[in-house]
């Protein structure tokens, strides 16, 4: 298994290079604003891999960059180690490893330096997260000290379910795994609370991103 090479050239744009399989070395060029991932015949990224869907994924060029977007596949895509929420999204800068199924690329952009995450969340406003460095920006500052792991592995999995309420289980399971569910309720409203504190210290009793959602969970507005 592994990827097939649909369209290769040399340009401005960035690319993808296929790490293992019969089509390791192979590059594919992102020269369109979306490009389909899968099994597909008609995907732009074309999957010989066993393990994707026929529409597993797709990759946006924008004009601040190239963000990679889950399409609820089922064995999911990994950026960087770590696997996208179904229906997530995630920006991709020069050099990260991305997954989809078991068919592994490494990403290139000519543009790194204009494209990164972590320059375009300095940029804008509001909660900003660079999953490659670990690095949370609110409002184009940089949180210093850093997230704890467990804080930051939180606030990734509700910045990913951004607009959706989440319950507490899916938290356990998602910051959690090695406890298998067994996770206090109490646990979860503190880490909530320890996070809440260090990305909106002035607002606790008017939340202004980690919104409770009495009885069910918690949702992030980003």
């Amino acid at each position: 298994m592994g990827c097939k090479l649909k369209e290769r050239s040399v340009s401005r744009f960035g690319r993808l290079v296929c790490l293992n399989g019969p089509e390791a070395g192979q590059e594919i060029e992102l020269d369109q604003e979306l490009i389909t991932v899968g099994r597909a015949a008609d995907a732009g990224v074309r999957l010989e891999d066993q393990y994707a869907s026929r529409q597993h994924a797709e990759i946006l060029h924008l004009d601040s960059g190239y963000q990679v977007r889950d399409l609820h596949s089922k064995n999911g895509v990994m950026v960087d180690g770590q696997r996208l929420v179904e229906g997530a999204s995630a920006w991709l800068s020069d050099g990260l490893e991305v997954q989809f199924a078991s068919t592994r690329y490494r990403f290139y952009d000519p543009a790194a330096t204009v494209t990164a995450p972590s320059l375009l969340a300095v940029r804008e406003p509001g909660l900003r997260i660079d999953v490659t460095t670990r690095q949370v920006y609110v409002d184009g500052q940089t949180l210093d000290p850093p997230l704890s792991v467990k804080q930051f592995d939180l606030l990734w999995f509700l910045f990913q379910s951004r607009g959706r309420v989440v319950s507490k289980d899916e938290i356990a399971q998602a910051v959690w795994p090695e406890a298998q569910g067994d996770v206090y309720d109490a646990n979860i409203d503190r880490m909530v609370s320890r996070v809440r504190s260090r990305i909106e210290p002035e607002r606790e009793d008017d939340p202004r991103f980690i919104h409770t959602m009495r009885g069910y969970g918690y949702k992030l507005e980003a």
